[in-house]
């Protein structure tokens, strides 16, 4: 129970501190467990959806204070608040302790979050290149299982699909891949620059390779086969 007062929460030594009103003798254990817990998951969400540059995202949660906690005495200074490890959506567990009465246990919580999301139009599949026309925004419920999605729409444009991409779901790093820029036997300009100097020449692709990725290429007039790295569509520029 807040009574009317406002709360604010420092970091201290790896812990997060949530102050308790200063009538904390007029509430139970209970209650102070439901407000620096409940402080905490919105925390750790808000510092997970800067981390994620999601422009919208809401979230809720149920907690699961344990019985126990009913004959714990109220405590007269902040709960001290365990660090959050793994995701800070779905299930989650905090310890929760009162260092002035010598107590702590461990409290679970189920957290939902609903973010808004770039996600693809329709079916894509392997090999598809991802164009500004496939992509669409929908607000998504999180799975835990999508730990590592991409929310950026810069992220996603000009990727290739490395597995079959279905459309309205979170798209998950692993579903894309780099494209292929240069394809083995591709004819391609060969850049080479210094300082004072730039030439370009004709070549063959003797590998394939994606953007920065060292291949072979044969220069077309002097047979000679050199190291270069894809730039661009059929381009490629030499290193010193």
């Amino acid at each position: 129970m807040t009574n009317g007062n406002r709360f604010s929460f420092i970091m201290y030594a790896g812990l997060v501190l949530f102050p308790l009103s200063h009538q904390a003798n007029a509430v139970t254990a209970s209650e102070q467990i439901h407000q620096s817990l409940s402080e905490a998951i919105t925390h750790d969400l808000a510092q997970w959806q800067k981390q994620q540059d999601i422009k919208q995202l809401s979230h809720k949660f149920e907690l699961r204070i344990p019985s126990s906690a009913k004959s714990l005495s109220p405590c007269n200074q902040a709960l001290k608040v365990s660090p959050s490890k793994g995701l800070a959506y779905g299930r989650v567990q905090r310890k929760l302790s009162c260092p002035s009465e010598s107590w702590s246990l461990y409290v679970r919580a189920m957290v939902s979050v609903t973010a808004l999301l770039p996600v693809a139009k329709r079916n894509m599949q392997r090999d598809e290149i991802i164009e500004k026309a496939d992509i669409q925004w929908r607000k998504l419920t999180l799975k835990t299982s999508d730990k590592y999605i991409l929310t950026k729409e810069s992220e996603i444009l000009g990727q290739q699909v490395a597995r079959k991409l279905r459309k309205n779901i979170p798209i998950r790093v692993s579903y894309l891949d780099s494209p292929v820029l240069v394809k083995l036997g591709d004819p391609v300009i060969i850049e080479a620059a210094l300082p004072g100097f730039n030439a370009t020449m004709a070549g063959i692709a003797m590998d394939s390779g994606k953007m920065e990725q060292a291949i072979r290429v044969k220069n077309t007039s002097s047979g000679k086969v050199i190291t270069a790295y894809p730039i661009a569509k059929g381009r490629v520029e030499t290193r010193f």
